[in-house]
């Protein structure tokens, strides 16, 4: 299980994620891909480093888990994961609702 005693030193961001979680055991533990991976922040995003491309599809699993707390901190706009040799897939951490996206914004056009 993930754990941030397991983590040593780690990036806040993923320290908040973990704290969020920590009453749930279930959800924790769906967690636990991130304990191989390196995770840290630049200017917008939390950039999470995967071992490879199959590890990186186990962690798009948990990419919902993550969205919740970082939203709620306003830590980072985007979650990035990355692959030594391979194009990043980023994830923005706010979604807007699909009611939001066909909302009629007066300003259009101008």
């Amino acid at each position: 299980m993930v754990t941030a005693v397991g983590l040593g030193a780690m990036d806040r961001a993923l320290f908040a994620v973990l704290s969020f979680y920590r009453e749930d055991p279930d959800l924790l533990r769906r967690l636990d891909p991130l304990s191989a991976c390196r995770v840290g922040r630049g200017w917008s995003g939390l950039r999470i480093t995967c071992r490879d491309r199959v590890h990186r599809d186990v962690v798009c699993g948990v990419v919902d888990l993550l969205r919740p707390p970082l939203q709620a901190l306003g830590m980072v706009k985007e979650i990035r994961l990355l692959v030594p040799g391979e194009e990043p897939l980023v994830f923005p951490v706010s979604v807007p609702f699909s009611s939001q996206l066909l909302t009629y914004d007066g300003s259009i056009g101008d």
